[in-house]
């Protein structure tokens, strides 16, 4: 059960004054590109999509799912929508590298790139999740924002149960350790569904079988 949820947290005041770095290491630079490619993907409209990360075993993992379906944390998905055949539950571990949800044509893919073919790829997730909520896609913003100083979030790890909060992972060699957690995200807000003009081809597949 959740207890003590942490409302308050500590921004990296280099935010204020300094450009973010790119990531060193590699295999938490694929991570954050991943983060990124939500980012995008809420840009479009697709703020409905929720990002689940968290450590066990032995690899950083994102689980992509609408948000409806999203627990009392607001970012882990209830388990019984965790089915291996569910189309609306997109699954990717780090250990698989730069081959995001397996596809052998991601290696060298930018975040915009993964974004356009996951709407290509996932089109029952891109139907789900095609409306506006602006109080997730803010939180979101903002956790990128300061996780482009050297931190990657995550739910739990192996030996880290949750807490109450996001844990933020420092994956910089800067001196500076400047985040611990950072807040739950807010309620999913059923906003409303968009409707782009021309219809594509993922959004018009929807309307022939309603």
């Amino acid at each position: 059960m959740q207890q003590n949820t942490r409302t308050t947290y500590n921004f990296p005041a280099r935010a204020f004054t300094e450009e973010p770095k790119p990531f060193a290491d590699e295999y938490w630079r694929r991570a954050f590109r991943l983060l990124r490619m939500v980012g995008i993907l809420h840009g479009k409209g697709f703020q409905g999509l929720r990002v689940f990360p968290y450590e066990y075993p032995l690899a950083y993992r994102i689980y992509l799912y609408p948000g409806e379906y999203a627990d009392h944390s607001g970012v882990r998905c209830r388990p019984e929508f965790e089915a291996e055949d569910n189309r609306l539950l997109a699954r990717h571990t780090c250990a698989s590298g730069s081959k995001y949800f397996e596809w052998e044509d991601a290696p060298g893919m930018s975040a915009h790139q993964l974004a356009l073919r996951f709407i290509e790829r996932f089109p029952e997730i891109a139907r789900a999740t095609y409306r506006l909520d602006y109080a997730y896609a803010g939180w979101y913003a903002t956790l990128l924002s300061a996780c482009e100083y050297g931190y990657i979030p995550y739910l739990f790890g192996e030996y880290e149960p949750e807490y109450g909060a996001l844990r933020m992972r420092k994956v910089t060699e800067a001196d500076t350790h400047e985040m611990e957690w950072f807040p739950l995200p807010p309620s999913a807000s059923y906003g409303s569904y968009l409707k782009p003009q021309p219809a594509p081809r993922w959004l018009a597949d929807n309307d022939e079988n309603s």
